[in-house]
């Protein structure tokens, strides 16, 4: 008898399993691979150079959602990045500094807890050019000496407002060193972004603010980057600019950057160039850089391209911190930085993309 309840509880149990819907769950990455060739003069009239294969910010990840009913939706996204600049057997890891959140979404926008790109970084992706890891992208100018205007916002809440016409606004909070309680003393700094980003007719824009609140006598670091990039009969212009003020929490350590960029797409083709500036690091004379980068891309298809491009950087003065410049970085692997007055770094980049 007991066995005959048994065989009816399971039947009824398998019976009732397609009630209970698992969220779906979708495999997606970015690979992301380049034939470098770098040189940076150096000191004593010389030049270093280098010859690699680089990985530039490779990843893959998993994304959930699943609907709740009402209107509502649980989700999910985990990504991890293969971090190492060359592809060897020997070295590499996979890390979670990514972006990485769980959250609701709904009629009102979505809510997210976790690490999210800022709302400042979204704007600079709007006028790059050459963004998505390419050497010459704009970050080795806009986020150097430690500004963290393209940081991610860690342990945060993260607001996406719904579209409004096109236009979604971010608005993000989290601590971006946590306290300890109980544990060793820990200093607790806050980063505030809020942003929006948008079209209007054939014009996109982006605009982001962030402030870096410190405890004790260290100043609050703010943020200003305006994006924009006009597209039209297959050119683009895009243009950015950008303030950042008391950097590292060092009261008078301002700077602003700024950049241009053309590109003209036929075919399956696509040609480009920009150019970027950073000022002075504050009362830092000579403290400022330039960087010029020309590409090619060739679109096999919307999710593989291959490039050639070359960028070039020169330093006003030396590369010492607080002023610090490289070429490359970033999202790109390999990286070239030159140490002498004046001194400049250059390179070419033969790479391949495929999104999956």
């Amino acid at each position: 008898m007991n066995k005959k309840l048994l065989t009816l509880a399971i039947g009824a149990a398998l019976g009732a399993a397609p009630m209970f819907a698992n969220a779906a769950a979708t495999v997606y990455g970015h690979g992301h691979l380049s034939l470098d060739a770098l040189q940076a003069d150096r000191t004593a009239g010389q030049q270093d150079s280098s010859n690699q294969v680089v990985n530039n910010s490779s990843r893959f990840g998993i994304r959930a959602s699943e609907d709740l009913g009402g209107g509502l939706k649980g989700e999910a996204q985990y990504e991890l990045l293969f971090t190492g600049t060359g592809i060897e057997t020997t070295s590499g890891t996979l890390v979670t500094n990514r972006d990485n959140f769980i959250g609701l979404a709904g009629g009102f926008g979505a809510i997210r807890f976790g690490v999210i790109d800022g709302a400042v970084k979204d704007a600079g992706g709007v006028a790059d050019l050459f963004y998505r890891e390419q050497l010459g992208e704009s970050r080795a100018i806009i986020n150097a000496n430690g500004s963290k205007m393209d940081n991610r916002v860690q342990n945060g809440l993260h607001y996406f407002s719904p579209s409004f016409g096109g236009w979604v606004i971010k608005a993000q909070y989290g601590y971006e060193v946590e306290e300890v309680i109980g544990g060793a003393a820990s200093v607790e700094d806050t980063m505030m972004q809020i942003g929006a980003k948008g079209t209007i007719g054939p014009v996109a824009l982006g605009i982001g603010y962030m402030t870096e609140s410190r405890p004790g006598t260290a100043e609050d670091t703010t943020g200003l980057r305006v994006g924009a990039k006009v597209t039209f009969s297959g050119f683009d212009i895009a243009a950015l600019y950008q303030t950042v003020t008391d950097i590292a929490g060092v009261a008078g350590r301002d700077q602003n950057a700024y950049g241009i960029g053309a590109g003209f797409k036929f075919g399956n083709n696509y040609v480009k160039a920009q150019y970027y500036v950073a000022d002075d690091l504050g009362s830092l004379a000579d403290s400022g850089a330039t960087q010029i980068s020309v590409g090619y891309d060739y679109l096999f298809s919307k999710t593989t391209k291959g490039y050639v491009t070359y960028a070039q950087m020169e330093v006003d003065g030396t590369n010492v911190a607080p002023a610090t410049y490289s070429l490359g970085g970033n999202g790109h692997g390999s990286t070239a930085a030159t140490n002498v007055t004046g001194g400049a770094s250059s390179g070419i980049s033969v790479g391949m993309i495929i999104d999956f």
